[in-house]
């Protein structure tokens, strides 16, 4: 048997063919991909590079368990799921301790293994995060880019009523900008460079967007905030936006940091100086798990998607078949599309 696929071949170089298709392994179940969604790390791996050839890409997507291989429940057949796409040891301190993402040897769905962008995807039963029937298949593809928005504010301890600005407009931004909206952020303050993100950002429950090319950022957000905000989250991986992170937080507040960052790049060592004036707090985020996996990310987001808060249609730009992903791809590393999440249809 065989099922068409969308492989990343090497640097820059995806192609659309017929692949072998996955049958599960003990302990694993199949599922039919309904609905996948391109990511920001999927782009990069495309244009600047992976750690291995070839590869089938896509860690957002859903679908329905087709079949179950020895061990696992039958009773799974026919659920609607989204992907877990970090594959845990389970094992090692770091497993034990709930910190999942600081796995000693873990494997992901997408990156170190077949991931999504296929008519089928072979995984763990722990990584089949069951669903309700009702929810759209498309919606529940973007569940895991939810909960990084998500975890990033359990990481920064935010309250409600605080105030809070997020850096980047993006689909990581957007959904951060929808967390705080639902769990009462009193100010969410949002920056981008385009105008049609700060838009969206705006309808999704931005109090106030601002362009860093068209205004200065740190005035602004002292001329609205005095002291700076509770909260920064950093969703952009551009150094500029990283540098401003210190400024625009009150002195004891917390930053953040979620957006990959150039390795070739510095900041200056005002930066730490003007940190530890203000006694901020600086937290790394890698991922969206806790204990117990994968954690009350993904439950809140199922309960947000069930009551309507969480939008998900205003964050889909695009939708195309998957036959089309390889010219998608080409267009987005040509930088001659811009988009917000662009979901693929295996069965269009």
């Amino acid at each position: 048997m065989t099922m068409k696929a969308a492989i990343l071949e090497n640097q820059g170089v995806m192609t659309y063919e017929d692949v072998p298709s996955p049958n599960p392994a003990p302990g694993h179940a199949l599922l039919k991909v309904k609905s996948a969604s391109i990511c920001g790390s999927d782009i990069k791996r495309y244009v600047s590079g992976h750690r291995m050839y070839p590869l089938i890409l896509g860690h957002e997507c859903a679908g329905i368990i087709e079949a179950v291989g020895e061990g696992v429940d039958e009773g799974l057949i026919g659920k609607h799921a989204a992907v877990i796409p970090l594959v845990p040891c389970f094992e090692c301190i770091q497993c034990l301790a709930g910190h999942y993402s600081a796995c000693h040897s873990y494997s992901f769905i997408g990156s170190r293994q077949s991931g999504g962008f296929a008519e089928y995807v072979e995984l763990p039963e722990r990584n089949v995060f069951v669903v309700p029937d009702e929810l759209s298949l498309e919606h529940v593809a973007l569940i895991e880019p939810s909960t990084v928005g998500r975890h990033m504010l359990a990481l920064g301890d935010f309250k409600a009523g605080q105030t809070a600005v997020v850096l980047g407009a993006g689909s990581i931004g957007l959904m951060i900008v929808q967390w705080l909206r639902i769990l009462g952020a009193s100010e969410i303050i949002c920056t981008d460079i385009s105008e049609s993100n700060l838009e969206t950002a705006r309808k999704l429950g931005a109090t106030v967007t601002l362009n860093p090319s068209k205004v200065d950022v740190v005035a602004e957000v002292k001329k609205l905030t005095g002291d700076g905000v509770d909260l920064t989250l950093e969703a952009t991986g551009v150094p500029m936006a990283l540098e401003q992170t210190v400024p625009i937080t009150r002195p004891r507040g917390k930053i953040v940091l979620g957006g990959n960052q150039p390795q070739d790049k510095s900041l200056p060592l005002t930066f730490i100086e003007q940190m530890m004036r203000r006694e901020l707090s600086i937290i790394g985020c890698f991922m969206s798990y806790s204990a117990p996996f994968p954690g009350h990310e993904w439950d809140d987001t199922i309960e947000a998607l069930l009551n309507g808060s969480l939008d998900m249609d205003t964050m889909i730009s695009h939708r195309i078949g998957l036959s089309e992903t390889p010219e998608i791809f080409a267009r987005i590393g040509a930088h001659d599309m811009p988009h917000l999440k662009i979901m693929i249809d295996p069965e269009s």
